[in-house]
């Protein structure tokens, strides 16, 4: 399918080294999504559009701006066995360290932990803890901190109209201050945001995950520097059961957050026509400086833990109207438990941010080419028999309590 694309001036940034892979990959819900991803945006030969960003490894005291002592305690244990000691400051990896140990001990290393303890903290369940999470934590962190801190400086140059940072090992939005949830172990996006607060005074997220951003919204909803914008899918028994149509922040930042809850089958004409009705009112009456956005793959049609007949066309249709806005913008990964889909997604994404077409074929000479199969397909279709239970009445009643909350808070560039 042929896209009109603009060809807007545009300074593109991924963030990337091989440590951040090699951690990324390790997260027992997504393990080898990360390379996957990589080497797909590689084969298409995207990467020579983009200026590679190296992640630095985040620290104790990067990880105690958010998540409480508690936690990162409990992270802090499960240390690789190779390492002797983490200092609270000084926890640094050789960027071309390799793991030691073999694939049969790194296997062993994925093991669930049902002690109080672990539970109290998340570690078990949907977040089991394994030897090494310490140095995933921190590399995973890192990328998301970098990236923004990469934005506060880029972000406001006059060389270039539009600063744009990729990051797809990054997006876990259910992490809470003193537990693990939802397979996040961190929660990256609050401390990046945190990162850009130092320079932004007024920060859009918009979480297109198709689970709430649960995380993101709790961290920030009494506060009027970051707004909040979700867009998921909202069913009883659907997780996290959080971002009702009426949950719109508290205190000072009430009316900072904005929730629209969706049903299952929702389509992409719907999706796009919302999204944008959205966007643009929040745009004129919060006049954001900089935005982060969570791309979870899980909102594509086809995903084992979503519900929804969005393909990437329809995703795309609402990143290039995220990007005519023009902000310095971060975008991050998520979800994603199709991981074939979850990397024809952010391929496409990434190539939509380099404004580069790309064809419909799978580069025949990409290392996971048999992966693709059977059609060796770049494009996802949608389902011709999924159900939409999505109503009109619904939509409009979510799209109207929105649009009332921002006029009722007064909502504004502060």
């Amino acid at each position: 399918m042929k896209r009109h694309l603009k060809m807007p001036k545009r300074r593109v940034l991924y963030v990337h080294n091989e440590n951040l892979m090699q951690q990324a990959d390790k997260n027992p819900a997504v393990r080898g999504r990360a390379t996957l991803t990589h080497s797909l945006i590689g084969s298409y030969g995207l990467l020579m559009h983009m200026q590679r960003l190296k992640p630095k490894i985040c620290t104790y005291a990067d990880l105690r701006s958010f998540h409480n002592h508690a936690y990162v305690e409990q992270l802090v244990k499960k240390v690789t066995q190779s390492k002797q000691k983490v200092s609270e400051n000084a926890f640094i990896a050789d960027e071309g360290e390799k793991n030691s140990t073999s694939e049969d001990e790194a296997d062993n290393d994925y093991c669930l932990d049902t002690t109080f303890a672990h539970k109290e903290y998340g570690l078990g369940f949907d977040c089991p803890s394994w030897r090494g999470m310490w140095e995933y934590v921190c590399a995973v962190a890192g990328g998301t901190m970098s990236a923004c801190a990469a934005l506060c400086k880029y972000g406001t140059k006059n060389d270039c109209n539009q600063t744009i940072i990729i990051n797809w090992t990054g997006g876990w939005h259910h992490a809470q201050r003193e537990r693990a949830a939802g397979y996040c172990y961190v929660n990256d996006i609050v401390l990046g945001i945190l990162v850009l607060r130092e320079h932004f005074n007024r920060i859009l997220y918009i979480d297109l995950d198709v689970h709430h951003g649960d995380g993101v919204q709790q961290a920030f909803e009494i506060t009027k520097h970051v707004f909040t914008f979700s867009m998921h899918q909202y069913e009883c028994g659907f997780y996290p059961g959080t971002g009702g149509i009426d949950d719109c922040g508290f205190g000072s930042g009430k009316g900072y957050a904005a929730n629209f809850p969706y049903h299952s089958g929702i389509s992409g004409g719907n999706f796009c026509k919302y999204f944008k009705r959205i966007l643009t009112k929040i745009l004129a009456c919060y006049k954001p400086e900089a935005c982060v956005v969570q791309c979870g793959a899980d909102v594509i049609v086809g995903d084992p833990l979503g519900d929804t007949n969005l393909t990437p066309a329809d995703l795309l249709d609402c990143f290039d109207f995220i990007l005519q806005s023009e902000l310095p913008t971060v975008f991050l990964g998520g979800g994603g438990y199709n991981f074939t889909n979850a990397s024809r997604f952010w391929t496409q994404l990434t190539a939509c941010c380099c404004s580069v077409e790309l064809p419909d074929d799978i580069p025949a000479d990409d290392k996971y080419f048999l992966k693709y199969g059977p059609d060796y397909s770049l494009h996802i279709k949608a389902s011709k028999f999924m159900k939409n239970l999505n109503t009109l009445e619904h939509l409009e009643t979510c799209a109207i309590a929105i649009e009332d909350n921002l006029e009722k808070y007064n909502v504004k560039a502060i």
